[in-house]
């Protein structure tokens, strides 16, 4: 008969005839040693662990006098093994109830010692129609929990089978617990010190549904996940407090919402919140014993960072959902983001934090400093940070999207379809035809047309708005002229809005702006740069003009889409229906919905481009002048326009966007930004990433600092430049030729 160096080791409470089956079976197959222990069975049972040790000399009966629970009971045997069999290879642990076959003990004790020495743990098959459904939730939660908040991928974390070797035993006894949490316990001590395990498959064996259990749902579950309920609960009022403080310090103390006022509010609620999460984390949930400095210490050294983090990330949303999100918006915001960084935290403290700290074999030393594992948790915190950051878009989109705010699930859908980077993302949370309504809804023009007159003094050249005239002579005021101070024959100045930053350039001589394009469209190349179109043009200014395609989004911008003329020339027609934008050869500003290239022809345009339809912004009749709003569009975006005065001064305007200090404008922000100007007609040009002003040397002609400027702008754009990627090939820009 195969003799086997390991001790089986069987904790039982009230048996029956099922523990006496277990013992005989075990003792057939040739397991020469037993210890059976008795947890205060009741009186009337204790005859089947005394009939078993006097028939078997290989049964050793240990007894509580009262029942101290099974971790108890396992205590109690490895303890009388580390005194009286340390020649064995170690202990296999298994219940009495006859769920665990002799074949599958055996099993365990054969795969303990292959290889490298390993805890090894008999893994039931929780997917098998025999599994009660109770049994089959509680182990998928379990494993779910022990995945995520301790990083440990185990198949079955209730299986009592076990196989341990000698030398991790006196180690495991250190884990807390008397009952059934021991069991549970035991597997988070093996990965916090690093004892390598393994998993078998063994035998799925239930009985009458499992009713002979002695596992008391409520309580011993509150035992087996103590751990967590009691860290959840701490964090859970740690995040009430740091909720609480935070709205009470937005609103009351550092108000404004801006950059610094979220900071301050997010430090100081920080800080009060974690100080009583560690005090109540240290003596209550990790009975950390070290000291105080120590753990205070490491505390802060995590709780700074994931701090930051959540500074961070709330100010980035909180931008991203545009300038109306106030204090009740950024705190909600906030509880997606707490939440991912809580389970972040969580593994940190446990196995950091609050560990404690013990001489480790030199194989584990190894195991815990291998270039793997160094890798390994390289790329695990890569991974969660990647995570951690999707994740916060997803939650923030799926709230602005789904939420209960139609005007700003409007406004997110509008913002996204204006580049066409984004324009994939609506469909992720809406149907296309909710989508397409939004859009459709948002070309609602809703005119408002007001006389011509009451464009007042900013093209009257009559009289000097501000009241200036000679200081001598009251009653002979001077007429003011705006372009006394002109630089280059131009005006340039900016301009702050509520969500957007736009530069503006008013030039003079309407003649002197024309569309200037990056080739004959026939050789293939691809568009210009606005740096390279201007050196070659030799212009002193430029915006980006016509919409243009880039398939498969290469970013080649070699072809213009709809009719476009450059010096008099018809350069581009490919008869699709588009806004047309472009002056005649009387420089005359033109913006009609569609244009044929016979009807241009009869205005005699000189140059022109076109837009997506619906870009019309400003028209007049000659003695009114009628803005088209869209009372829909509130999407917010990079935006590029041109318009002209009733003097023929050219307006070209430029935002900014996609920024925290600019995230954008919306369609009737440039309306009403171009009439205030004094626009008489007016269009939208392309925008998103193509939106691009060049002025030559203006830095040193407005006396800007340039040490606040970035490489682009020091190069000429006045804006700042938003995409990836270097300024975009495009086919067609409005320059503005030099002062003649």
């Amino acid at each position: 008969m195969t003799k086997f160096n390991f001790t089986l080791i069987i904790p039982s409470l009230d048996p029956d005839e099922k523990l006496a089956f277990t013992v005989t079976s075990a003792i057939a197959a040739g397991i020469d040693d037993i210890i059976l222990v008795d947890d205060g069975s009741a009186r009337e049972m204790r005859h089947y662990f005394t009939e078993l040790e006097k028939a078997h000399p290989e049964v050793t009966l240990l007894t509580h006098e009262k029942n101290l629970g099974k971790g108890a009971a396992l205590k109690t045997a490895f303890s009388f093994f580390l005194e009286n069999r340390m020649g064995r290879h170690g202990v296999v642990t298994a219940d009495g109830d006859g769920q665990h076959r002799i074949e599958d003990i055996i099993a365990c004790a054969r795969e303990m010692t292959r290889g490298e020495r390993a805890v090894v743990l008999g893994c039931r098959d929780f997917e098998l129609e025999n599994v009660p459904p109770k049994s089959r939730f509680g182990n998928k939660a379990t494993s779910l929990v022990f995945r995520l908040f301790f990083g440990m991928r185990l198949s079955d974390t209730q299986t009592g089978l076990r196989a341990i070797p000698t030398e991790y035993i006196k180690t495991l006894m250190e884990a807390d617990g008397t009952r059934y949490e021991y069991e549970t316990n035991m597997l988070l001590l093996m990965g916090q010190r690093h004892i390598p395990y393994r998993e078998i498959k063994i035998e799925t064996v239930y009985y009458d549904d499992n009713r002979a259990t002695h596992f008391r749902p409520i309580r011993d579950s509150f035992r087996v996940y103590g751990l967590i309920l009691k860290y959840v609960a701490n964090s859970l009022a740690s995040a009430g407090v740091d909720l609480l403080m935070f709205f009470l310090l937005g609103q009351f103390v550092f108000t404004g919402g801006d950059r610094l006022a979220v900071l301050l509010s997010t430090v100081g609620a920080r800080v009060i919140s974690s100080v009583v999460n560690f005090l109540i984390n240290r003596r209550f949930v990790f009975s950390n014993r070290s000291g105080i400095r120590k753990t205070f210490v490491r505390y802060v050294c995590l709780a700074v960072p994931v701090m930051l983090a959540s500074w961070l990330t709330v100010y980035g949303l909180s931008r991203l959902a545009g300038a109306g999100v106030g204090q009740i918006g950024r705190t909600m915001l906030k509880i997606p983001v707490d939440t991912v960084l809580f389970l972040i935290s969580f593994r940190a403290q446990r196995n950091w934090v609050f560990a404690e700290q013990t001489v480790r074999s030199k194989s584990e030393k190894r195991r815990g400093t291998s270039v793997a594992r160094i890798i390994g948790r390289t790329f695990l915190v890569i991974f969660t940070v990647i995570f951690f950051v999707v994740f916060s878009v997803v939650a923030l989109l799926f709230v602005l999207l789904k939420g209960p705010s139609p005007t700003m699930r409007d406004q997110v859908v509008l913002s996204a379809m204006q580049a066409s980077a984004t324009k994939w993302l609506p469909g992720l949370f809406l149907d296309d035809a909710l989508v397409e309504e939004i859009c459709n809804r948002s070309a609602d023009v809703q005119e408002e047309i007001i006389p011509m007159g009451a464009l007042g003094s900013r093209t009257d050249d009559s009289k000097d708005p501000a009241g200036a005239g000679d200081s001598g002579d009251s009653s002979e005021e001077k007429p003011f002229d705006e372009w006394a101070d002109a630089i280059d024959g131009m005006i340039y100045k900016t301009y702050s809005g509520s969500s957007f930053k736009a530069y503006i350039l008013i030039v003079k001589d309407p003649s002197r702006v024309y569309v200037g394009t990056s080739s004959d469209y026939k050789s293939g190349k691809i568009g210009a740069r606005i740096f390279e179109i201007v050196e070659r043009e030799g212009a002193v200014a430029a915006i980006n003009a016509g919409e243009f395609s880039d398939i498969g989004g290469k970013g080649t911008g070699d072809t213009p889409i709809g009719l476009t003329y450059s010096k008099g020339q018809c350069v581009w027609n490919d008869g699709l229906k588009r806004t047309f934008i472009g002056f005649d050869a009387e420089n005359v500003l033109h913006v009609f919905e569609s244009m044929t290239q016979a009807q241009a022809e009869e205005l005699g345009i000189r140059d022109a481009v076109s837009f997506q339809t619906g870009n019309v912004l400003i028209t007049n009749d000659g003695e009114s002048v009628t803005l088209h709003h869209a009372e829909g569009n509130i999407g917010m975006a990079q935006r590029t326009a041109i318009g002209q005065r009733a003097d023929g001064a050219v307006i070209l305007v430029v935002t900014d966007g996609r920024s925290a200090s600019s995230f954008g404008a919306t369609r009737d922000d440039i309306i009403d930004l171009l009439y205030s100007e004094g626009a008489v007609v007016a269009g939208m040009l392309d925008g998103g990433s193509s939106s691009m002003m060049y002025y030559e040397d203006y830095y040193t002609k407005y006396d800007i600092d340039m040490e606040g400027l970035d490489e682009y702008q020091r190069q000429g754009l006045t804006n700042r430049y938003k995409a990836f990627t270097k300024p975009r090939h495009m086919p067609t820009f409005f320059l503005v030729a030099p002062e003649s």
